[in-house]
């Protein structure tokens, strides 16, 4: 998998290419660490070029949620598509997480952090 970060002012994007699964991890990790040492408050995982997923990618999208709204910050997903888009669906992630279809809907979104 590619991973890709973006900084935007409201928060920080990280576009995902390719398969996200138990191979995929290590980068992901990688990623989402570095975004969360620089006290990110809304992360938007960009999943429009994630072909395929599998359950460890769903783990670690749990894990990443629990962690950054331990410190009070936010996750969001952008754009997942067609077979990415059902497993989500089917594991209950939009109950979770905000899943939106537009970036700049993401990036407009006021992280939790300056709600609280």
């Amino acid at each position: 998998m590619r991973v890709v970060e973006r900084k935007a002012q409201s928060g920080t994007v990280l576009d995902l290419h390719e398969r996200f699964d138990f191979g995929a991890r290590g980068t992901f990790k990688e990623a989402v660490e570095k975004v969360r040492q620089e006290a990110c408050s809304h992360l938007i995982v960009n999943m429009q070029g994630v072909t395929f997923m599998d359950s460890s990618a769903l783990g670690l999208l749990v894990v990443t949620y629990q962690n950054f709204k331990r410190v009070n910050s936010k996750v969001s997903l952008l754009n997942p598509q067609g077979y990415v888009r059902q497993v989500l669906d089917l594991a209950n992630i939009p109950n979770m997480m905000t899943v939106y279809d537009s970036e700049s809907d993401a990036l407009s979104a006021v992280p939790v952090a300056a709600v609280a």
